[in-house]
């Protein structure tokens, strides 16, 4: 008798239907019950689904064995580190604030019919939830191939040698503990800046700490983060999943993280001459050397 054998599905369509269902309930749950406080923590914990059913259909072809090797797990680690830090982060200011301005006009008000309504309900709420979707699917490129690759010990060794890939594991784990730390403190800084009653300027900019050498080292540490995850997905991710760090940078460079935020400062702070100095001498995103080292200083 000839052996059939078995089609397992493409990770990346194994990935997409992860991220896709996940979000999908997140978005039914948030239309039927108007919340705010569902979008963020759905958001980033898609990236841990995204692994987890990763690491499934690599056991499901390889074994456990395959699925805890050290390429894999760290990977599945390292993203659910971060979705846990960030979504907890996110969490935590929605259910203070109450309201998510990004959500506030997607919702429809009493009598407003559907679809037609100023808020096209549901459907501009659907886009962003399919938007949200997207961003994990496309960020989760190199960490999705890395683990289907390991279950391929053919494509590992064509890959490169094993001493370049424990080199690329390894400076890739260095550079992503960087930018969760710098990350992490960025937004703990901020958010205490922001909370301290007995400071002055709390309903300002923050400016303290390393966001006194970075107008925005929350998004510095941000985009580490995932170029140092497509480092350690290397040599074993194809090359192309470099989409997903360049996708992240042009995200929070060009579209929705400094250029949203620079418009908001500006009509906020614009004719203040100390918000104008700041601007002028500390750098957007890099911290200069003579700033880093003034900080460490202090």
């Amino acid at each position: 008798k000839t052996k059939v054998k078995e089609r397992m599905p493409h990770p990346l369509v194994v990935s997409g239907l992860a991220v896709g269902g996940w979000n999908l309930a997140g978005f039914t749950a948030t239309a039927l019950t108007g919340s705010h406080k569902l979008t963020d923590i759905t958001g980033t914990s898609a990236f841990t689904v995204s692994a987890l059913a990763s690491l499934g259909l690599l056991a499901s072809k390889r074994g456990v064995k395959a699925a805890i090797s050290p390429r894999p797990l760290m990977l599945s680690v390292c993203v659910t580190a971060w979705a846990a830090r960030l979504g907890g982060y996110l969490f935590d200011r929605i259910r203070n604030s109450h309201e998510d301005p990004r959500l506030k006009y997607m919702f429809r008000k009493d009598g407003e019919p559907m679809l037609t309504g100023p808020s096209r309900f549901p459907l501009k709420l659907l886009n962003f939830w399919s938007i949200q979707a997207l961003w994990a699917w496309t960020s989760m490129l190199p960490v999705t191939m890395a683990i289907a690759a390991a279950g391929d010990p053919k494509k590992v060794i064509r890959a490169a040698p094993k001493s370049i890939s424990s080199v690329t594991l390894g400076l890739g784990l260095i550079g992503f503990s960087t930018g969760f730390l710098v990350e992490t403190l960025a937004d703990r800084q901020k958010s205490q800046f922001k909370s301290d009653v007995a400071n002055p300027r709390r309903d300002k900019w923050c400016d303290q700490g390393l966001w006194s050498i970075s107008q925005y080292p929350n998004y510095l540490g941000e985009m580490t983060v995932w170029w140092s995850l497509f480092l350690m997905a290397q040599p074993v991710a194809p090359v192309w999943t470099v989409a997903s760090p360049v996708f992240v940078t042009f995200l929070l460079t060009r579209v929705s993280g400094i250029p949203l935020m620079e418009k908001r400062y500006d009509r906020k702070y614009g004719n203040d001459e100390e918000f104008k100095q700041y601007k002028a001498t500390t750098p957007m995103l890099l911290p200069s050397f003579a700033s880093v080292m003034k900080y460490v200083k202090t």
